[in-house]
């Protein structure tokens, strides 16, 4: 069995049996694809430590940032530990796999205070003129169904700080909007309760619930689209930049800048990191720790031209934003 062959066995297994979703599996394909040209036709169970070595160093000599070398080195662990555990080969040749080249220490993309205003406003403002419209058609029902829930998932993707992984994944049942508690599914199953301290976001969770009782809906998905379905990472993705439009942000910015944003302001505002880790649903502290680095505050006073800090010169958070920001339970 040859690399390209192998390769096709494992994303049929990881769609049949693993479920993966088709976002993941064309990932793992593409990063896969370029290591089997890489390669040229090389039987899998002749694959050896070395040929993974001269692969790595000849990404290194390329165009491609420390991020995309690490996610292909994460694609060859868990491609190998498969074909290991098929019998395929007998020891991984990835195992020790690491990457020599230092990781690069980026600034994360956050959003202005005025960008994260306009942003969690816009969704806002079209509930407000879909009401003074008083059309009462079933179009505009469902527009205004779509107006609230888009209100209710911009909110909780800066208030609590969720992927939208997470997001798609969330039940009905795993709101309770009386003890202002969510429960968050992370990855791998680690799942964290973060409770809701703004009324802004209760009450957009409440009126949402309410319309979405009122619909034939039979899915415990807790954010579904005009058919009665579970929304997609796709669907999120649309409706998020929908409303950066609306909003009139002109760079390009993506939902897990909020993320991102949420945990910048949290750190600004003396949360302990700690408390931050858990809220995000970090497993390693080490992926929190880059907001440490990150002194918002006093960088109000610096230049926006700064090499290392311009992106987040602009993040100088509203006083009144903080509150709004979710809690680990304890």
């Amino acid at each position: 069995m040859n690399v390209q062959q192998a390769i096709a066995q494992f994303l049929e297994h990881g769609q049949t049996v693993r479920n993966l979703s088709d976002r993941t599996l064309r990932a793992y394909q593409s990063d896969l694809a370029q290591f089997d040209v890489h390669l040229s036709d090389t039987p899998a169970v002749a694959v050896t430590p070395e040929h993974l070595e001269a692969y790595l160093d000849k990404l290194g000599d390329g165009p491609y940032r420390d991020t995309s070398i690490r996610r292909k080195v994460a694609a060859l662990k868990v491609f190998f530990r498969y074909l290991e555990d098929s019998g395929v080969v007998n020891e991984s040749p990835a195992r020790r796999l690491k990457i020599r080249k230092p990781i690069e220490n980026r600034v994360p993309t956050v959003l202005s205070s005025r960008e994260v205003r306009a942003l969690l406003a816009a969704p806002k403002e079209q509930i407000v003129e879909l009401t003074a419209m008083r059309d009462h058609s079933a179009g505009a029902r469902n527009r205004f169904f779509c107006a609230v829930r888009d209100n209710v998932i911009l909110e909780l993707l800066f208030s609590t700080g969720i992927r939208i992984g997470e997001l798609v994944a969330l039940n009905v049942a795993d709101v309770d909007a009386e003890r202002k508690q969510i429960q968050i599914t992370g990855r791998a199953t680690r799942g964290r309760l973060v409770t809701l301290t703004s009324d802004v976001v209760l009450d957009a969770i409440r009126q949402y619930i309410e319309m979405r009782a009122d619909r034939t809906i039979t899915t415990p998905a807790l954010f579904v689209g005009r058919s009665g379905t579970r929304l997609t990472i796709y669907s999120i993705e649309n409706i998020f930049k929908k409303h950066v439009r609306l909003a009139e942000i002109k760079r390009h910015v993506t939902p897990h800048a909020l993320r991102h944003t949420m945990a910048a302001m949290l750190v600004s505002s003396g949360t302990d990191i700690r408390e931050v880790q858990e809220i995000l649903g970090h497993a390693s502290i080490l992926s929190t720790q880059v907001y440490t680095r990150l002194p918002i505050q006093k960088r109000r006073n610096m230049s926006s031209t700064s090499p290392n800090y311009g992106q987040l010169a602009r993040l100088a958070p509203a006083a009144e934003s903080v509150p709004r920001l979710a809690i680990k339970k304890k």
